[in-house]
């Protein structure tokens, strides 16, 4: 992972980075490995050519990776999220394998839907359901009974679903005590991180973007075991 964290920086300060993080990591590789990622698009469009039609992608490699470059990422909340799935056709239909209701932990199903098939553009899914999410987030002021939501974000990628995740951090000490004693977290033991807010903070977000992940989406590469920076191959465990 790769986890920059931001001073001074609410939910929307850490989409803006990092969608800006994303895409210049893109500009960066085609600018510099031209003749790789021309081989690899040549060899995606090869490998798509044995799939059946309906799970080819629209759109090669160069064509995608360009595509994000030049769109701003969709940005929507969780709840809206869930509205879009509930009114989809593979919902109704039932092609969905796990169920979609307000309060699950979205599947990779769900996420691929969102975005290859309704925006067919990199979505940032904002504002989660409290109880799926880590107990630093930012609780979110003024939600209805029942649909608390936390100041998290998620960025989904086409073919891979999500390759960042993130949140604004819970600054104030008495909501962020509150929430670890309801999960369970002994407050004794991080101490040292209720310190921190203990004597004084500042807003802060931050987020974490999976390294393979990038490199898989870069590549067009379908197996993420493929872009591991560790050989593995059979019999070669020395231990």
């Amino acid at each position: 992972m790769i986890e920059p964290e931001m001073a001074f920086c609410d939910l929307e300060d850490n989409m803006n980075l990092a969608e800006a993080f994303i895409k210049y990591i893109i500009q960066y590789a085609m600018e510099h490995c031209e003749a790789d990622l021309a081989f690899l698009h040549q060899r995606l469009a090869e490998e798509e050519k044995s799939l059946p039609q309906d799970k080819r992608s629209e759109l090669g490699l160069l064509d995608k990776l360009n595509f994000v470059l030049n769109n701003n990422f969709e940005r929507i909340t969780y709840t809206e999220a869930i509205d879009i799935l509930l009114q989809s056709p593979a919902y109704k239909k039932k092609k969905f394998q796990y169920d979609v209701a307000w309060g699950i932990d979205m599947q990779s199903e769900h996420e691929r839907y969102l975005v290859e098939k309704h925006f067919k553009k990199p979505v940032i899914v904002t504002n989660y359901p409290k109880a799926i999410k880590a107990f630093y987030m930012r609780q979110d002021d003024g939600c209805a009974e029942g649909r608390e939501t936390v100041a998290a974000m998620d960025i989904l990628a086409p073919g891979i679903g999500e390759i960042v995740g993130g949140s604004q951090r819970e600054e104030r000490l008495e909501k962020l005590e509150t929430r670890m004693q309801e999960m369970g977290i002994p407050t004794e033991e991080l101490f040292w991180y209720l310190d921190t807010r203990r004597f004084g903070t500042v807003p802060h977000a931050g987020f974490g973007l999976g390294f393979e992940r990038m490199v898989q989406f870069i590549t067009g590469m379908s197996n993420i075991r493929d872009v591991i920076p560790f050989a593995r191959t059979p019999k070669n465990c020395e231990f």
